[in-house]
């Protein structure tokens, strides 16, 4: 018999699910993000121009003509399901012209995530030493651990890591900032997700009802095999 797949959707609004990047202004930030993740870079002018700038050298392209991307009315910009090849410099100009902040993006592939659970004993990715017309340090910026997905019973809890490369006495730069128009074919060069186990007491305060309807109702098999199920308000970042 036919198993019968329910679909939910939370009513709350659909922005919840994407993270804010937010930078200084007249400031140019760098970041290191997952693709097909959806973002917002945040430019609070309402009549903002946003351009982008690939790492292949290209001239500047309004975003207004790219798909999968949207101004906002407050006038930040909101990227949907962004891909490795968006990656590249993103500003905001105001009606004179003036850039009212920038930002390089990142967006390292997520098809190539290396995933890891502490709890089954597997290692993260070590750092390496790479010779690119000198030597370069390959390694993992991680960010902190995310909260726990349970509270007062055993749950897991993760975090997201990054490819950064470095050159002694320089900055560190996400590797495809860093390497730009150069091709380097080398499995090292991965975004990282790591888990463990965790176990918190619950916090009352910052609990939410979050209510849910059924909006679909499928059984499996009958349209097709295979079937891809998406959360409308998931997200890799929380």
């Amino acid at each position: 018999m036919l198993a019968v797949l329910w679909l939910f959707c939370l009513s709350l609004p659909t922005l919840w699910a994407q993270i804010l990047i937010s930078c200084t202004y007249k400031s140019l930030c760098q970041q290191a993000l997952l693709s097909g993740n959806d973002v917002v870079l945040q430019c609070d002018y309402p009549k903002a121009l946003w351009y982008f700038s690939s790492i292949l050298g290209e001239d500047p392209l309004l975003l207004s003509s790219m798909p999968n991307v949207k101004k906002l009315p407050r006038g930040s910009l909101q990227l949907t399901n962004p891909q490795p090849s968006q990656t590249g410099l993103y500003y905001c100009q105001d009606n004179d012209s003036a850039i009212l902040v920038e930002y390089e993006i990142d967006f390292q592939d997520v098809t190539t995530l290396h995933v890891t659970h502490k709890g089954l004993g597997q290692k993260p990715l070590q750092n390496e030493t790479l010779s690119l017309g000198g030597s370069v340090l390959l390694f993992t910026h991680w960010e902190p651990w995310q909260d726990c997905n349970r509270c007062e019973e055993l749950g897991e809890r993760k975090r997201l890591g990054y490819c950064y490369m470095e050159e002694p006495l320089e900055r560190p730069m996400p590797c495809w900032l860093y390497l730009r128009e150069e091709k380097v074919q080398y499995s090292r060069l991965r975004p990282e997700l790591q888990v463990e186990a965790c176990l918190v007491p619950c916090d009352h305060i910052k609990e939410v009802n979050q209510p849910f309807f059924t909006f679909d109702v499928y059984q499996l098999g009958k349209l097709t095999n295979n079937m891809w199920l998406t959360c409308p308000l998931a997200s890799v970042y929380r």
